[in-house]
């Protein structure tokens, strides 16, 4: 805990002594704090009443991690300039020369406007991580979580071959293993770019590159940047501001301005209670598999049941499905089934659902679907029995490690979801 202080006092140093530009001062609130919890992990917390819509941090430009300011970092070394005015916010301190700078000296501007800004940001942590004090960015590189602090997410036990990885992946919902798998693909398609970018010159591990990425994907902020066209490369990092953990409420809001990134709240606070953020509508499979966490409630779970109706589709059901564009994605919340499940579930009463006016009126929301309804609730509350008695099954596994517990959390959300919906049926 010590050192944990004393890297944030770094922290805050840094901060407060960064170099304002166009009176874009820094600003940590004195109503604020951080707190280690070894339950619930870093998070801000109030010291004192805090008012709805009080600015409680600045972050100046110039300490934001993104696209632009890496670009602006690099080109102090690289043999390229910039003279975009969006490089000018950026204030790049002196920096000694070392064999990372050596490293920068010999990318070209060509091919690092190829790189997305994952992979730029993963390439750069790494780099930087391995300059130690020279580099400007150590106070903040510091305060970042460590690969274990992450282990919950299915990436970091998969990529890292956790010794009860094969156990856990058999333990992952069917939709958990689905996402863990694209995520993961995300990650070797950035891995692999990254290490062809840098070629035989220069070698970074996997295990590093997932720190790295693993740190930007759970803590990253949206925000625009200028010289990308996707959408996907609009994030920023933004120190002491990713302190703040995720609720299913927007207790904080954010502004982004010319002077930097600002976080303003949204609710008043009272002394000792945490200030939270909302990353947005995710369910705990998105929050796990995506940042490594779960709620222990979360409004926007839901199952996914289409692996267990598509199989009861019969081709002339199918092929209705895929021309009306509901195909696929078949879920229930806390408030029953979507109308894509409700589709569904009626175009399995149709023989020939293409030519059927009745389900056609549904789909086109003419008539309401009662005359499906008794045959629709039979089967999804024999899908929710299923899901009850599979849940069950795998709650009564061992989930001793922290990474198990993680997944007994979706089984218990999927339960209390079919339970649930199974009660509004009867």
């Amino acid at each position: 805990m010590r050192d944990f202080e004393a890297r944030l006092n770094k922290l805050l140093t840094w901060i407060n002594e960064c170099v304002p530009t166009a009176g874009s001062a820094p600003f940590v609130s004195s109503r604020i704090t951080v707190k280690n919890s070894p339950d619930s992990g870093r998070g801000l917390y109030a010291v004192d009443h805090i008012r709805a819509s009080e600015k409680i941090v600045t972050i100046p430009h110039s300490l934001l991690l993104n696209y632009t300011t890496v670009m602006a970092h690099i080109s102090k070394f690289a043999p390229f300039s910039l003279q975009e005015p969006y490089y000018g916010k950026v204030n790049v301190p002196s920096t000694p020369i070392d064999p990372v700078t050596e490293i920068y000296k010999t990318f070209s501007l060509d091919t690092l406007l190829r790189l997305s800004s994952f992979q730029l940001l993963g390439l750069y942590l790494v780099l930087e991580k391995r300059r130690g004090e020279n580099s400007f960015w150590k106070p903040f590189l510091d305060m970042l979580p460590e690969l274990d602090e992450l282990s919950s997410a299915p990436i970091v036990w998969t990529i890292l071959k956790h010794s009860e990885a094969e156990h856990l992946t058999r333990m992952l919902p069917r939709s958990t293993r689905k996402h863990t798998n694209d995520v993961v693909s995300r990650f070797e398609n950035d891995y692999n770019r990254v290490s062809d970018f840098l070629g035989s010159a220069t070698h970074i591990s996997k295990e590093d590159f997932l720190w790295a990425w693993m740190c930007i994907n759970s803590r990253c902020l949206y925000m625009e940047m200028p010289q990308k066209s996707d959408a996907s490369d609009n994030f920023t990092l933004a120190p002491y501001v990713d302190f703040l953990n995720h609720s299913g409420n927007d207790e904080c809001g954010i502004k982004i301005d010319a002077h930097g990134f600002h976080v303003l709240t949204s609710t008043p606070y009272k002394p000792d209670s945490e200030l939270y953020f909302s990353y947005g509508p995710h369910s705990n499979e998105f929050l796990l598999c995506e940042y490594g966490f779960t709620l222990a409630y979360n409004k926007w779970n839901y199952v996914d049941i289409s692996d267990l109706i598509m199989p009861l589709l019969r081709p002339q059901q199918v092929a209705f499905l895929k021309e009306s564009g509901y195909y696929g994605d078949y879920t229930v919340n806390e408030q029953g089934a979507s109308f894509r499940t409700e589709v569904a579930l009626a175009t399995l009463q149709e023989n020939e659902p293409s030519a059927s006016r009745k389900l056609k009126a549904f789909v086109d929301g003419v008539i309401d679907g009662l005359v499906y309804q008794s045959k629709s609730w039979r089967l999804l509350g024999q899908i929710m029995k299923k899901l009850i008695g599979d849940s069950d099954k795998k709650l009564a596994s061992e989930f001793s490690s922290p990474e198990g517990r993680a997944l007994a959390t979706l089984y218990k959300d999927t339960k209390m979801i079919a339970e649930k919906t199974l009660k509004g049926l009867q």
